[in-house]
C-alpha cells in the first residue's frame, strides 16, 4: 500500500511596520501619557505642593542654623565680658579689659540678659551667668535667682547649686553650704566629686563638726591620694589633727 503523500501548505505570516513598532514598553508609555494628560492639573498642583514643602523645609533648616550661630556668637561675647580682666593699666589692646569690677559685671549682666531674651535655647545658661553677675552687683537678687535655678534639673541646676554652696561658704553660712553639697553628691552629673567632697568637708569644719570633717578628709586623702584633692585633704588634716594622717595610706613610690 502506497503511502499517501500529504502536502502541508504553510501559511505565511505577514508582519507590518506597525507591528514592528508595537511593544509592551510603548504600550505602557502611551497609557501613562494618556493618564498624565487627563490628570495634568492634579499633577501640577501636587508638584507645586511638593516644591513649596521643600522650600519651607530648606528655609527652616537655614533659619535654624542662623539662629544657632547667632546664639553661640552672643554667648561667646557675653562670656568674654564676664571673664575679662579688671585692670587700670591694660597692656594688650586686643584683649577686653575693664577699669572696675562693677563696670564689667554690669555689661556682662546686660549681655546675658539679652541672650536669655533672644535665644530660648540658651536661656537657662544665660540666666545662670546673669545670677553670678548679680552676686557681685546686687547680692540678694543673685542669691534668689540661683536658688530658683537650683530647684530645676540638669547641668545648669547643678551649676547653680555649686555656686550657691561656694557663696554660702564665703558668706558665713556653712550649714546652707552643707545642704547644697550633700544634694550635689547625690547627683553630681559632670561635676568632679573630689571638689564637692572637699567643699562638704570644709562646710563641716566651719560648723565645728570637727570629727565628721576629719573623717571625710581622711576618706578624700585615701581616695584621691595622688591628686590635688588628696594633697589638699592631707594639708587640712595636718592643721586639724596630725595624728589622723596615720589613717591615710601612704603614696606608693614611683617604680624606677
Amino acid at each position: 500500500m502506497a503511502k499517501a503523500a500529504i502536502k502541508v501548505k504553510k501559511k505565511k505570516v505577514k508582519i507590518t511596520a506597525r507591528d514592528l513598532k508595537h511593544d509592551a514598553f510603548r504600550d505602557r508609555y502611551e497609557h501613562f501619557a494618556a493618564w498624565a494628560k487627563h490628570h495634568r492639573h492634579q499633577i501640577l498642583r501636587t508638584a507645586a505642593g511638593i516644591g513649596a514643602l521643600l522650600v519651607l523645609v530648606l528655609g527652616t533648616l537655614l533659619f535654624t542654623a542662623y539662629r544657632r550661630e547667632s546664639a553661640e556668637k552672643a554667648l561667646a561675647e557675653a562670656y568674654e565680658i564676664f571673664t575679662a580682666e579688671v585692670t587700670s593699666t591694660p597692656s594688650d589692646s586686643t584683649r577686653r579689659t575693664y577699669a572696675s569690677e562693677e563696670q564689667k559685671y554690669r555689661e556682662a549682666l546686660d549681655a546675658f540678659t539679652r541672650l536669655a531674651q533672644k535665644h530660648p535655647s540658651h536661656r537657662e545658661l544665660a540666666q545662670y551667668y546673669a545670677a553670678l553677675c548679680k552676686l557681685h552687683l546686687r547680692q540678694s537678687e543673685g542669691k534668689r535667682d540661683l536658688e530658683q535655678l537650683a530647684e530645676g534639673e540638669g547641668r545648669t541646676a547643678r551649676l547653680a547649686r555649686l555656686a550657691l554652696a561656694e557663696h554660702l561658704l564665703a558668706t558665713d553660712d556653712p550649714a546652707g553650704a552643707e545642704r547644697h553639697y550633700r544634694r550635689l553628691l547625690e547627683d553630681p552629673g559632670e561635676l568632679p566629686e573630689a571638689v564637692l567632697k572637699l567643699g562638704l568637708a570644709r562646710a563641716l569644719e566651719l560648723q565645728g563638726k570637727r570629727s565628721d570633717a576629719i573623717d571625710l578628709y581622711v576618706k578624700i586623702a585615701a581616695e584621691y591620694r595622688t591628686q590635688d584633692a588628696g594633697r589638699t585633704a592631707r594639708e587640712r588634716l595636718a592643721a586639724l589633727d596630725p595624728l589622723a594622717l596615720e589613717r591615710v595610706p601612704q603614696e606608693e613610690p614611683a617604680s624606677s
